[in-house]
C-alpha cells in the first residue's frame, strides 16, 4: 500500500523528463520547420515580386505595301529602322485577304547589323559573310502537300550537262547519246538529308529531295500550312547543321539542317491578320527568339490578347559573339514575290493587295515600351493570372501551408524568435498539463501496469 501510494510522484516525475524530451524534439522540429517555412516564403516572396507584364498591341504603326497583279507582284522597298541592341522588339502584323495566302508572296522581318558605308541590306546581310538574324520569313516552311512531275527543262544547264529527250511524251536526259532517263531514276525522292545528297539529286526549295535534270518539284503554293513561319541566323555569313546547340521551347523545330526554324502559331490558326510581338535577345554567344501571337483581330483593335508563345535559342558551338557592339543594328521589314527554282506551281499568285503594319520599340528594356503594362497585385486573383497576362506571369496571390496549429502560422525569418518563445511557452503548459494527467491516471492504475522503473 506504501509503495502503490508513493507511485504518482515516481510516475511523475518520468513523465515531466519524457515530456522535456519530446518538448525539445517538438521545439526543434518547430524551429526547423520555421526556418524551411520562412525560407519558402521568402523565396516566394521573391518570386511574387519580380514584375509580371502583359502586352497589348501598339497603337500606332507604319505600313508598306506590295500588290499582285496578272502573277507579278510590286510594291515598297525595304523599310530599315535603326534599333539600340542587344535586345530587340517589334510588332507586325501582315495584313492581307483571307483567300490570297500565298507561299510565293513573302512577308520578311529581321534584324541585321549595317554598317555606315552599307547602303541595301543584301548589301552586309548573311549570305555576304555578315550576321543576320531572321525571325521572320513566310514562305520557306510549311511545304505539307507537293509532288513530282518529269521536266527536263535543266538538261542543258551547266549543272546537268545532257540533251533533252522523249520517251514517247514523257520528258528526261540523255547523256553522251545514251539512254533517255526520265523522273526518280536514282532514287532521290526518298533523301531526307540536304547536306548528304548522291551526285544526281538536289533539294528543292520546297524542302525535299528530287533528281535536279529529270525533275521538278510540284505545289499549289496558295494550299499549304500557313500556322508555320520560318526563322533563320547568321553568324559570320554561316548558318546550318554542327554550328547551333538548338534549344527549342513549345512549338518550334529545326529544318534544313537547321538552315531554317519553323515556329508554329501555338493556336492552330494562321500567322495573318493578328499582331505578332518579336523578341530577339544577343548575348554572349547566344541568340534568343521570343514570338507572341496576339488573337487574330483587325489591327487597331488594342483589346487583343497574346494567346500563344514560342521560343527558341541558338548558342554558337564556336562560341562566337552574336552582338556586335561597334555596328549599328537595324530592324529590316520587307514584302517581295519569290520564283521558284526547283519547282512548278499550278497557279500564278491571285490579284490583291497586301500591307506589312510594324512598330519598333526604341527600348524594350529600360521602360519605354508603352505596350507592356505591369499587372498590379490587387487586379490578379488569389487562384489564377490576370486575364491577357504574358504566359511568364503567374499569381500573385499565396498559399499558406501550416502543420502545428498557430506555431507555424508564427514563423517567419523577422519572427523566428516569437516563434520560439511561444513554443517554449507552449510547451510548458503542455508538459505541465501532461505530468499532471499522467499522475492522476497512475492514481487510478494498478501496480502492475506501471511502466519499467517506474
Amino acid at each position: 500500500k506504501q509503495h502503490w501510494q508513493q507511485s504518482p510522484p515516481k510516475g511523475g516525475g518520468m513523465a515531466m523528463v519524457t515530456g522535456q524530451l519530446c518538448l525539445t524534439t517538438i521545439l526543434l522540429l518547430l524551429l526547423t520547420c520555421s526556418a524551411a517555412s520562412a525560407k519558402k516564403d521568402t523565396d516566394k516572396k521573391e518570386k511574387d515580386d519580380t514584375p509580371k507584364v502583359y502586352y497589348t498591341p501598339p497603337e500606332d504603326y507604319d505600313s508598306s505595301w506590295i500588290t499582285c497583279k496578272k502573277g507579278i507582284c510590286k510594291g515598297s522597298n525595304a523599310t530599315m529602322i535603326k534599333a539600340e541592341g542587344p535586345h530587340f522588339t517589334a510588332y507586325v502584323y501582315y495584313d492581307l485577304p483571307e483567300w490570297s495566302y500565298d507561299k510565293r508572296v513573302i512577308f520578311t522581318s529581321y534584324v541585321q547589323p549595317m554598317p555606315d558605308d552599307c547602303e541595301m541590306p543584301n548589301d552586309c546581310d548573311g549570305r555576304a559573310g555578315n550576321n543576320e538574324f531572321d525571325m521572320v520569313e513566310t514562305g520557306y516552311v510549311g511545304f505539307n502537300d507537293t509532288w513530282f512531275v518529269n521536266d527536263n527543262v535543266r538538261c542543258d544547264t551547266k549543272a546537268c550537262n545532257a540533251q533533252k529527250c522523249w520517251n514517247g511524251k514523257i520528258p528526261g536526259c540523255s547523256w553522251e547519246g545514251g539512254p533517255c532517263k526520265q523522273g526518280d531514276y536514282n532514287n532521290c525522292n526518298i533523301q531526307t538529308d540536304p547536306d548528304n545528297m548522291p551526285g544526281p539529286c538536289t533539294w528543292t526549295d520546297v524542302q525535299s529531295g528530287f533528281s535536279m535534270c529529270t525533275q521538278s518539284a510540284a505545289l499549289d503554293p496558295m494550299k499549304q500550312d500557313f500556322t508555320q513561319l520560318s526563322a533563320n541566323a547568321y553568324v559570320d555569313g554561316q548558318t546550318g547543321v554542327g554550328l547551333w546547340q538548338f534549344m527549342p521551347k513549345g512549338n518550334v523545330k529545326a529544318v534544313n539542317n537547321q538552315r531554317a526554324f519553323s515556329v508554329g502559331t501555338g493556336d492552330g490558326k494562321r500567322w495573318g491578320n493578328r499582331w505578332i510581338r518579336l523578341d530577339l535577345e544577343l548575348k554572349g554567344d547566344l541568340m534568343w527568339y521570343t514570338y507572341r501571337f496576339f488573337e487574330p483581330k483587325p489591327k487597331n483593335d488594342t483589346t487583343a490578347q497574346v494567346v500563344s508563345q514560342q521560343d527558341f535559342g541558338l548558342r554558337s558551338l564556336k562560341g562566337k559573339e552574336t552582338f556586335d557592339k561597334k555596328t549599328p543594328h537595324y530592324w529590316i521589314f520587307t514584302l517581295w514575290q519569290y520564283d521558284y527554282e526547283f519547282a512548278v506551281p499550278t497557279n500564278e499568285p491571285w490579284d490583291s493587295t497586301r500591307y506589312l503594319h510594324y512598330h519598333v520599340i526604341k527600348d524594350p528594356t529600360g521602360g519605354g515600351d508603352p505596350t507592356a503594362h505591369l499587372i498590379e497585385k490587387d487586379t490578379v486573383s488569389m487562384r489564377g493570372s490576370a486575364e491577357g497576362a504574358d504566359s511568364s506571369a503567374s499569381s500573385t496571390g499565396f498559399n499558406v501551408v501550416t502543420s502545428a496549429p498557430v506555431l507555424l502560422g508564427l514563423a517567419s525569418i523577422a519572427g523566428l524568435g516569437a516563434a520560439a518563445l511561444a513554443a517554449m511557452r507552449w510547451g510548458a503548459n503542455w508538459s505541465s498539463k501532461r505530468t499532471v494527467g499522467r499522475a492522476a491516471l497512475n492514481m487510478e492504475l494498478p501496480l502492475e501496469e506501471e511502466s519499467p522503473g517506474s
